[in-house]
């Protein structure tokens, strides 16, 4: 061979190689602050036009060796990072760049939006707890979601459990919601957020402030939307874990997803046991009652062409045991109340796959209650039921939205309906059933006549079988992002009508003594909202700093108070406050100094007024808060730990006396601190977190100032929390990837 062939044969050789070991290079995934290579994470490859996904897992060196020979969609995903899509063509040598969670500022929102987007970008302020959190958190159920959350309060009742306020606004005013269903079951005028749980979360989102307007009745002080993780294109995932706490509690969770061509499935199921617990021993009684609970959800996805159809089964099964102390003389028989609460939920979600979507969600929930009274003989030992009493409540729920938006995305609108029917029947609703229907039908519109400028009216029309309702409307404006700030401001009006429980629902037991009040009339509300924001964000570190004001004016404001000077010093009712005013701000701080640190701190107040005979109508009762979140990271050995400290103020707790005036009484304040830590094994497939709930020992707090009754002058004790706890929670998820074809 001449020197001249071989020159042109190894120069041809030499480019085939090279040629070759660019298209077997394939694409990097990167850390974008630091430059590191992100090992292990998911990759899900779309050919453009084509509905055969694959699915790959970066390399130690973040590689991911595909050939690009067509256009294809990538999207990857990793814990610790938000999720990314990309569009990569043949001849790209992309370096995908993931942003880290401990910087997610402006994380992906879908509540109340016309498409999923940023929450920056939001029109609503939307205070998003992502999945990290969650599981540096290792929370169970909503209640230790929410617990260190600026701006909420807790009310604690050991029997019916754990109740909220928002802005200072009670429970009954907002709209829980899973996956935008809401949930019914309120039994003191709040949902039991011990009942919610939150193994399946993706994230969760609040928006506060009246939503009535795209929500309705229930929507005044905000909404909490649990977002489910959505059933993974794997061709099999499975997972497993457990929750064990030191005052007894022990909680196991599971579940599986298949899914193959266009079709998917999943199961999702959990088993949760509190033994009970009083601060002092009491005999057989516990001050904090012994519950089981059951929880299963089963999931079918399809995937056609143009519609994607995402239906959901979900059982709720609860058992609630209040022991009653031994009788005297001799001590061995006692009488003993199970209650049983049991929640089915059906739903069907269609949704087009469009710029403009149309969706359309269906479902029908049934909740029954069950109190059945038992008489144990304690020597022998044995036990027979006494009587029986039922309470069934049934909701159906349509509900549909069509988004609109203009090619240069100046101007957009949302037009949407939707039909609540509820139902109730049973001996605690005076043998009767009884029914409310409300039909709402909205519209929206948004037009950014610049990119720093959008406002958004919108507008509510309301048909209830009940009550009388208004026109209900909003004005949103946002403005920025200019030099780092961003303002939003808002005007809102809201509705509420009284709830079948409100009305007719006579809940009695040895404690409580709750009584329904036919005679309420609706709620009228009005909101103000101002909110300042900036941002700072450099390579290596992030800061947010944020300040909140908030005005809400009710009218009628429906209350659930105990009644002072009554024969039962348990006794409650419903009764309507002629007016409610909540006047505060928040302030808050998100700082993180990549990739070591992440801290938020926040603090505000809450005044309320009520006006009413008997109360002081020019005076504001004012709760502080305080709040602080600290986690140190150490990403090298995948372990984060976190602490997390709020303080609550001195609270007003409105009472009904015996002459149908309202007076004020006093909850005094109080601390709780977290401590966990979180470790990742077998890349993050297996983390086990371990910490201190309640390091403070908080127990029981003062509640004083109302004069007879349920509270005397001297004040009387109320149940918080169980004390300082050790947990441990465990979780292993596995995932096998489809073949490649």
């Amino acid at each position: 061979m001449s020197l001249k062939a071989f020159s042109v044969t190894a120069g041809i050789f030499f480019l085939l190689s090279v040629m070759a070991a660019a298209q077997q290079e394939g694409f990097r995934i990167t850390d974008s602050r630091t430059g590191k290579p992100v090992a292990y994470a998911h990759v899900k490859i779309v050919e453009l036009g084509s509905a055969t996904s694959r699915f790959f897992v970066s390399d130690f060196e973040g590689l991911v060796r595909y050939t690009l020979r067509v256009p294809v969609q990538v999207q990857v995903t990793y814990v610790g990072y938000q999720a990314l899509t990309d569009t990569l063509r043949p001849g790209d040598k992309p370096q995908l760049q993931l942003l880290p969670e401990v910087f997610s500022l402006d994380e992906v929102v879908v509540t109340a939006q016309y498409n999923p987007g940023s929450a920056d970008k939001s029109l609503y302020r939307v205070n998003v707890i992502n999945q990290l959190q969650l599981r540096r958190a290792a929370v169970t159920d909503l209640t230790s979601v929410l617990r260190n959350q600026m701006n909420i309060r807790f009310s604690q009742d050991a029997s019916l459990g754990t109740g909220m306020s928002l802005q200072g606004l009670s429970g009954e005013h907002v709209k829980i919601l899973v996956d935008g269903v809401p949930i019914i079951g309120r039994l003191n005028g709040s949902v039991d957020l011990s009942q919610v749980n939150v193994q399946n979360a993706r994230q969760i989102e609040i928006i506060e402030g009246p939503m009535s307007v795209i929500y309705g009745s229930n929507a005044m002080a905000g909404v909490i939307n649990i977002i489910t993780k959505e059933l993974p294109g794997k061709s099999f995932a499975a997972n497993a874990g457990t929750y064990l706490e030191s005052v007894g509690k022990i909680d196991f969770n599971g579940g599986f997803s298949l899914s193959k061509g266009k079709h998917a499935v999943g199961l999702q199921a959990a088993r949760n046991f509190f033994a009970g617990y009083s601060p002092v021993e009491d005999g057989r009684e516990s001050l904090w009652k012994p519950k089981r609970q059951v929880t299963t959800d089963l999931d079918y996805r399809l995937m056609l062409k143009k519609v994607v159809v995402n239906s959901r089964f979900s059982f709720f099964d609860e058992l609630l045991l209040v022991r009653g102390a031994a009788s005297a003389p001799y001590y061995y028989k006692a009488f003993d109340n199970h209650f049983g609460t049991r929640r089915v939920t059906a739903k069907v979600d269609f949704a087009t796959k469009s710029p403009n979507p149309l969706t359309v969600s269906n479902s029908l929930s049934m909740y029954n209650r069950v109190r059945t009274l038992y008489y144990n003989d304690l020597s022998v030992p044995e036990k027979w039921p006494l009587e029986y009493d039922t309470t069934g409540f049934g909701s159906f729920l349509s509900r549909g939205m069509y988004s609109l938006r203009t090619s240069s995305g100046k101007l957009g609108s949302q037009f949407g309906y939707d039909v609540t029917h509820e139902w109730g029947t049973g001996e605690r609703l005076d043998n009767n059933s009884h029914n409310i229907t409300d039909v709402g039908v909205f519209a929206t519109f948004q037009y950014t006549p610049f990119a720093w400028l959008a406002f958004q009216p919108g507008m509510r029309l309301i048909w209830n079988n009940r009550f009388e309702a208004p026109l209900v409307y909003a004005m949103h404006l946002k403005a920025g992002a200019y030099k780092g700030f961003v303002f939003r401001a808002s005007y809102a009006k809201g509705f509420r009508a009284p709830t079948l429980k409100e009305l007719y629902m006579l809940f009695v037991d040895s404690n409580h003594d709750i009584k329904g009040n036919p005679e309420l009339k609706p709620e009228y509300s009005e909101n103000f909202q101002f909110q300042v924001s900036h941002r700072i964000e450099k390579t290596t570190y992030a800061t947010e700093t944020e300040v909140k004001f908030f005005y809400n004016n009710i009218l009628d404001e429906i209350n659930l108070l105990p009644v002072l000077g009554a024969e039962n010093e348990l006794q409650y009712t419903y009764y309507n406050v002629d007016q409610t005013k909540t006047l505060g701000y928040t302030a808050s701080l998100r700082s993180s100094l990549y990739p070591m640190f992440d801290l938020r701190v926040g603090w505000g107040t809450t005044g309320t007024i009520s006006g009413n005979e008997g109360i002081d109508k020019s005076k504001y009762y004012w709760t502080p808060e305080a709040g602080l979140d600290v986690t140190c990271r150490m990403d090298d050995i995948d372990l984060h730990l976190t602490a997390a400290y709020k303080f609550t103020g001195r609270t007003p707790l409105l009472y009904l006396t015996g002459e149908d005036q309202v007076t004020v009484a006093y909850q005094e304040s109080y601390h709780n601190l977290d401590f966990s830590v979180l470790k990742s094994f077998f890349n993050q497939q297996l983390a086990v977190s371990t910490g201190l709930r309640n390091i403070l020992d908080v127990k029981n707090i003062l509640s004083t100032g109302a004069s007879g009754g349920i509270h005397s002058e001297g004040g009387s004790s109320v149940p918080v929390a169980w004390g300082r706890t050790v947990f441990v929670k465990i979780t292993y998820a596995f995932q096998k990837d489809e073949k490649k074809k």
